[in-house]
């Protein structure tokens, strides 16, 4: 093996020269921009560095399915054609994007079709910003013990869930789930918030989806922030939010208004040892069959003689 010999007084230091070349080596950020009339953003990944800081500009439409495996800060931009963002379809019906164990930040796109529109996974950290995500046949967004991000995005006309969480966390500001179908493993929930997952709502529409606009279970946390926009689900078929399963959540300022009593649905669902506070006030009316219902089994309502509801068999408690 080649060394290198360092000569400081009072003593001799030698360093093997691949030592030193990979301390003087660095990861080397690079911006590229991807014509999809011309390649891939799964051809463009390959180009680049996974340790450094990359940034992918995305123009035109493609036809894609790209994996994003260990990557420490990508990413993926859409420019825009005069007003219309850059769309990526699936290729084969298979996952538009799948993440495991990155940090991938993906904006201005519209994701269309594929069995998944994004999985995130195996603690990822995926940041989403102004993108609609549309016309899966599985999930609109899968996250799968991962950290999530979403400002301004829209999710909708999804199949079985638009979106999912499974021990993970997530917090959505200004985000729009809607138009979310039923289909061969889910009701058709907008968001459900899964084994031990946490919600925080910062300013969030849920509305005309099959099933409930959203669901807890599992031991799962939603908290709402009513100081940053309001937080309004309706007219969806199957109830507007359950909270079930030792779940719990803060819905202060939320407004559930016409939301259906499909599969036991209403307003507000209260199971199985889960417990809602209403203690910062909302509106709770004109659901089906009834707008907050507490459950035989342990559902605990915080304070509702607090929030505006029209209909309720929760007693009034801490006055």
């Amino acid at each position: 093996m080649t060394h290198f010999v360092l000569k400081v007084p009072g003593r001799k230091l030698v360093f093997p020269i691949c030592v030193l070349l990979a301390a003087l080596a660095s990861a080397t950020a690079r911006t590229i921009t991807v014509d999809c009339e011309k390649t891939t953003i799964s051809n463009a990944l390959k180009t680049l560095d996974p340790q450094a800081s990359n940034t992918i500009k995305v123009t035109g439409i493609c036809r894609d399915s790209i994996g994003i495996n260990d990557f420490a800060d990508l990413s993926i931009v859409g420019l825009n054609d005069s007003s219309q963002k850059p769309t990526i379809k699936s290729l084969n019906n298979a996952p538009i994007f799948w993440i495991v164990a990155s940090h991938v930040q993906i904006s201005n796109l519209t994701l269309d079709g594929g069995v998944f529109g994004v999985m995130c996974r195996d603690s990822s950290v995926c940041r989403f910003g102004g993108n609609t995500i549309q016309n899966t046949t599985g999930n609109g967004v899968n996250l799968d013990g991962a950290d999530a991000t979403f400002t301004g995005d829209v999710i909708q006309s999804n199949a079985n869930y638009g979106l999912i969480l499974t021990a993970s966390r997530v917090r959505v500001t200004q985000v729009t789930v809607k138009d979310t179908t039923a289909g061969s493993w889910g009701p058709g929930n907008g968001i459900e918030v899964d084994d031990g997952s946490t919600l925080v709502v910062e300013q969030l529409t849920a509305q005309s989806n099959q099933g409930a606009g959203v669901s807890l279970m599992g031991n799962s946390h939603l908290r709402n922030r009513p100081w940053t926009g309001p937080f309004t689900v309706s007219n969806n078929a199957g109830g507007g939010i359950w909270v079930t399963a030792q779940s719990s959540a803060d819905l202060s300022g939320a407004t559930v208004t016409n939301n259906g009593g499909g599969n036991g649905g209403a307003g507000v669902v209260i199971n199985e040892d889960a417990d809602v506070q209403f203690w910062g006030g909302g509106t709770f009316t004109g659901n089906q069959p009834i707008d907050v219902y507490c459950g035989t089994y342990n559902g605990f309502a915080a304070a509702p003689q607090h929030a505006n509801i029209g209909s309720t068999n929760c007693p009034n408690t801490y006055q």
